[in-house]
């Protein structure tokens, strides 16, 4: 391939793309396809992905996978409508082929390609799962196009929703809330256009939502979108549905955050009251909904009926599950927790070292759950002089954050401000060992940006 030594004229492009219609219809398919997304590379993958292709038996074959990727963009090269990088198995459109595509259509043939193109970003796209970031972060330009598509010429199609859905979560797992949130809205219009706004799947959507802007700090918004939920699932659900429990609990936990104390607490009652006419009193999704409610009645300084509440959710999900499960290291941090700001700190580090220990087991040591065991041991430890253990967990615990999330993740907050208070207390009042100790951390702490 050589540079043209002058520029292009539409007129030439759509020569050349008829030729390749003649050649290679796949080419040209693949063609029109790209120039509908964004001006970034995509994989040859991405233009195997049409109807059928994917699912070719002799595509199996890495052979033959590697002759038909070669037979569709040849002729592409050759007549300079596409630019390749066999190494990375990427191709992009340079930018008159691409302007000349989509000028070339009507509106109609428009949506049409649009709809094909984004069918096929869909085949590509990996679903949210933390592991898959990496090729969802390259795809992201054609995730953007996708949801312009969507909204200025009207694409609503099942491939859109996914791509705009899974990309949202995607970035809800990487904490970039305010972007999946923007995502996430984005994909609801176009559920609400497929299926109209009375729908299970809109009520599922708002659920999601909800917890988006939950997480980014949004609590109005979050509040908002749950109670619109909880709305529609009363409408389309029989009553007493236990599929509205999840959202009641989530209402409850904002509702809290917002500081609507009664609020929050009703709708902690209504989902116990749901489960237990449904499920009865002792089924798993009670021990959620008492072990908020825990938390709520603490901070009301109601101090016995959270222990009890904690306790009972506790009990429910060893009977459940056994000791070793996830749930059960939760309630017993929540245990502890409640125990701890009634001075009863023996109990309290009992139930934090059981936690402690069964997210070892499960998690092993370097994991956001055991770090946060850790952690909390260590804050208990601090506050009832064993600064020495202190030390020694606070380190193990931010060591196990720093590995499994990285630096400087925005979980890691809270412990390394407490570690840092404890430091900073030690290093002006420790006998010479723990000084020693605490100012050689908060230097290292410093060097690396941290404080």
């Amino acid at each position: 391939m050589t540079e043209n030594p002058t520029p292009r004229t539409p007129a030439d492009i759509m020569a050349a793309v008829t030729e390749v219609e003649r050649q290679a219809p796949g080419g040209a398919e693949a063609l029109y396809m790209a120039a509908m997304l964004a001006d970034s590379p995509l994989p040859y993958d991405f233009a195997l992905a049409m109807d059928g292709t994917p699912h070719n038996p002799a595509l199996i074959n890495p052979a033959a996978a590697f002759f038909a990727t070669t037979a569709l963009f040849e002729p592409l090269v050759e007549l300079d409508l596409v630019r390749t990088d066999a190494d990375a198995r990427i191709f992009t459109l340079p930018r008159d082929v691409r302007d000349a595509l989509r000028d070339a259509l009507d509106p109609e043939q428009t949506l049409e390609w649009a709809g094909r193109a984004v069918y096929g970003l869909n085949l590509i796209l990996p679903d949210a799962e933390p592991q898959n970031w990496p090729t969802v972060q390259w795809l992201m330009p054609h995730v953007h196009a996708c949801r312009d598509l969507a909204g200025d010429i009207g694409l609503t199609t099942a491939a859109a929703n996914r791509v705009l859905h899974q990309a949202g979560f995607s970035l809800h797992h990487q904490q970039r809330h305010q972007e999946a949130a923007a995502l996430l809205e984005a994909a609801m219009a176009v559920d609400v256009l497929l299926k109209t706004d009375r729908h299970p799947d809109i009520a599922a959507d708002l659920e999601g939502l909800g917890t988006v802007y939950w997480a980014g700090g949004d609590l109005e918004r979050a509040e908002a979108a749950f109670t619109e939920c909880l709305r529609l699932q009363k409408e389309i659900f029989t009553e007493d549905n236990p599929v509205i429990v999840s959202v009641l609990n989530s209402l409850g936990v904002v509702r809290q955050a917002l500081g609507r104390a009664e609020e929050a607490e009703q709708a902690f009652i209504e989902c116990m009251r749901v489960l237990e006419a449904t499920h009865g009193a002792d089924h798993p999704a009670t021990a959620s909904c008492l072990s908020n409610m825990a938390l709520l009645l603490e901070a009301e300084d109601r101090s016995g009926e959270a222990l009890d509440a904690a306790n009972r959710a506790l009990g429910i999900n060893r009977a459940a599950y056994g000791e070793d499960h996830p749930e059960v290291a939760s309630d017993h941090n929540t245990v502890a927790l409640m125990l701890e700001r009634t001075g009863e700190t023996a109990g309290a580090e009992e139930h934090f070292r059981k936690s402690l220990d069964i997210r070892e087991r499960i998690y092993g040591p370097d994991h956001p759950e055991t770090a946060q065991a850790l952690c909390n041991l260590a804050l208990l430890l601090s506050a009832t002089g064993r600064e020495g253990e202190s030390l020694d967990l606070f380190d193990a615990g931010l060591g196990a954050y720093e590995t499994s999330l990285g630096p400087n993740h925005p979980l890691m907050e809270p412990a390394l401000n407490n570690f840092i208070m404890l430091l900073e207390r030690l290093a002006a009042t420790g006998d010479e060992v723990l000084r020693s100790r605490a100012e050689s951390r908060l230097k290292a702490i410093v060097g690396k940006g941290g404080a």
